[in-house]
């Protein structure tokens, strides 16, 4: 169901526990323990950390969508807000039309959320602002697609997350080099941001599972 996705985190998780590990072994060799090659691989754990959050999240709202394309239903068969997500080229077409069409646009929104043909589903799309991952981003998936429970484990520091954003975009972007930013961080203190974050994409990763599992995404009105 999710397999996939589970096996994409693993490897991107996995290339994180690598770097780390590249690095305590440069640690063990005094030609390496104040080098800038050092300090470049601590700063690039920041853009892997990154990376596993962002397909972590992306890839589990892909895939749910893609399940719930399998076996589509009629709109109003669904929760409320999930409905901003499988509405989309809707609300689209009304934002993006001009004023002699507006109206028209709304009567064909209204038509489409009460129809009884099935929903045409966009496996494509993701709530998002366009900014890249962090806290808010996973709030706003949590609600839209009423996955149960806190969309953060005990444990996980949301400035954890805009801070690994924002290193990852100062090195992206190149507003700080890597060895500037590895510079601040001990090994130590990576692994337990490193452990964080898979902690935190396996609680994405099986918060959509059970939304699947249970059928949350169906109205309460609906039986299953």
């Amino acid at each position: 169901m999710f397999d996939s996705v589970d096996r994409e985190v693993g490897d991107r998780i996995r290339q994180s526990k690598e770097l780390l590990h590249l690095i305590n072994t440069l640690l063990s060799q005094d030609e390496y323990k104040d080098s800038d090659i050092l300090k470049i691989q601590k700063g690039y754990v920041f853009v892997s950390l990154y990376s596993s959050l962002e397909y972590c999240l992306t890839a589990s709202v892909s895939n749910f969508l893609e399940l719930l394309k399998s076996s589509p239903r009629k709109p109003m068969h669904y929760k409320n807000y999930l409905l901003c997500a499988l509405l989309d080229s809707n609300f689209n077409a009304i934002r993006d039309c001009g004023k002699k069409t507006l109206w028209d646009k709304r009567v064909e929104f209204i038509d489409t959320l009460l129809s009884e043909n099935q929903v045409v589903i966009d496996a494509s799309v993701f709530p998002s602002d366009g900014i890249n991952i962090s806290d808010k981003q996973i709030r706003d998936v949590w609600k839209i697609f009423h996955i149960a429970g806190d969309c953060f484990p005990e444990g996980v520091n949301q400035l954890l997350l805009r801070e690994i954003k924002e290193h990852r975009n100062a090195i992206a972007h190149g507003r700080e080099k890597a060895k500037d930013i590895g510079s601040r961080y001990t090994v130590e203190t990576l692994q337990q941001k490193e452990a964080i974050v898979e902690k935190l994409c396996l609680h994405i990763i099986n918060g959509f599972k059970s939304a699947y599992t249970a059928n949350d995404f169906l109205s309460s009105q609906i039986a299953v």
